[in-house]
């Protein structure tokens, strides 16, 4: 759990508030916090110390990027002063799912459980990303006519262009796996079962692995626990029925295998922040809105 978890900023995505946010980070205080319910895009220009997610803890440094998936929080534990840009927009302005075939970045930059590593920006790699951020800039402070069809095609050029250097980059999903084969058989048993199987052991006795050795294998390649990765498959199909569906929440509980609706909301607000019933009434009043470029 993410120490000293943030209060959840619920943007409301609408005229007096732009669907594509973009600010600069510059701190050296002990945590620098952020929980909304935009898609976040953390770049990190300079400075050193630990990125911590509900799931994860982690080392940064300059030069890299972070991708976090919106109503997920975050937080920086500098070590030396660190400088960041931070890109905020709204699954409502841009839906990864929607465009899926055209950018790709649903499952790699966001939504993906089973990779944590960031994007390397190296030299020569960082002019054009800082002049389509520029773009979006300057295009969400005027009010010209069609500024959201040029602000929604800087955002889509720069997902794409992450998209493909996180491809490359990641032993997950680039073209070399480095991935042990043990694991890959978690990821694929997780994928299957997690709706039906809470339980670690579920997992290390299908293996034929003691709970221990599969719980440290997780961790040294994925930096997370068994436990990480099956709550974060829940969370992204709960999501996913909430928004997607009209079931109840009652009748989601079930699906995704939880006991009573109760032990489920709980376990949705933990790690959101807003109740299941609550998620869906925000969202669905903001997606019911203008801001959606077709």
């Amino acid at each position: 759990m993410i120490t000293g978890k943030p209060p959840l900023n619920v943007y409301k995505a609408c005229q007096d508030k732009a669907p594509v946010i973009i600010s600069t980070v510059d701190t050296s205080a002990r945590i620098w916090q952020s929980h909304s319910n935009y898609f976040s895009i953390l770049w990190v220009q300079e400075g050193a110390g630990m990125i911590e997610t509900d799931f994860s803890v982690t080392a940064y440094t300059g030069g890299t990027i972070y991708c976090f998936n919106n109503y997920q929080a975050f937080a920086l534990q500098p070590e030396s002063r660190t400088k960041a840009l931070l890109l905020l927009f709204h699954p409502n302005f841009f839906c990864i799912e929607t465009y899926q075939h055209e950018v790709g970045c649903n499952g790699v930059l966001f939504n993906q459980v089973f990779d944590i590593f960031p994007i390397v920006i190296a030299a020569g790699e960082d002019q054009e990303l800082l002049q389509l951020l520029s773009h979006i800039e300057a295009e969400t402070a005027v009010d010209e006519i069609a500024k959201g069809e040029l602000v929604f095609s800087y955002l889509k050029i720069f997902l794409v262009k992450l998209t493909r250097l996180k491809t490359a980059q990641s032993p997950v999903m680039g073209p070399v796996k480095t991935i042990p084969p043990q694991l890959e058989k978690l990821i694929t048993l997780i994928n299957e079962h997690f709706s039906a199987q809470h339980k670690p052991s579920f997992y290390a006795d299908s293996l034929h692995i003691s709970l221990k050795a599969l719980s440290n294998s997780s961790r040294q390649y994925f930096r997370k626990s068994i436990s990480t990765l099956i709550h974060e498959k829940l969370l992204l199909r709960a999501k996913w029925e909430l928004l997607h569906t009209s079931n109840q929440v009652k009748q989601i509980a079930a699906v995704l295998g939880f006991k009573d609706e109760y032990y489920f909301s709980r376990f949705f607000k933990k790690h959101i922040g807003l109740s299941p019933k609550l998620f869906r009434e925000s969202e669905w009043d903001i997606r019911r809105g203008y801001l959606s470029i077709p």
